[in-house]
């Protein structure tokens, strides 16, 4: 019988490819202006975290303790900015603006 991946899976999968992870961290950063709701990017930036390697492994990257790596990324963490961009940066992603357009 065929195994079927959960979309959860599928997810962690796709965002391995740079290209991918860029393209879900730029729409959840989107979705996140237009409903005003911050966690919307924080749970992406966890999922492209398992992604790359895990919690713990971009945790020590980071130079942070994991539970508490753990708990700024989950659904009622608080993280600092400063600990979103390092996280996505030690996933290999580079930051970037560009114009918005009408």
């Amino acid at each position: 019988m065929k195994r079927y991946r959960s979309y959860k899976e599928h997810l962690i999968e796709r965002l391995k490819k740079p290209e991918q992870a860029s393209a879900y961290l730029n729409a959840a950063l989107e979705e996140t202006f237009e409903t005003k709701d911050p966690g919307i990017f924080q749970l992406a930036v966890r999922d492209v975290v398992e992604a790359h390697g895990g919690m713990a492994e971009i945790a020590a990257k980071v130079e942070v303790s994991r539970e508490s790596f753990y708990r700024s990324l989950s659904k009622k963490g608080n993280p600092r900015f400063s600990t979103l961009i390092t996280a996505i940066k030690a996933c290999g992603l580079d930051i970037g603006f560009s114009p918005h357009h009408a």
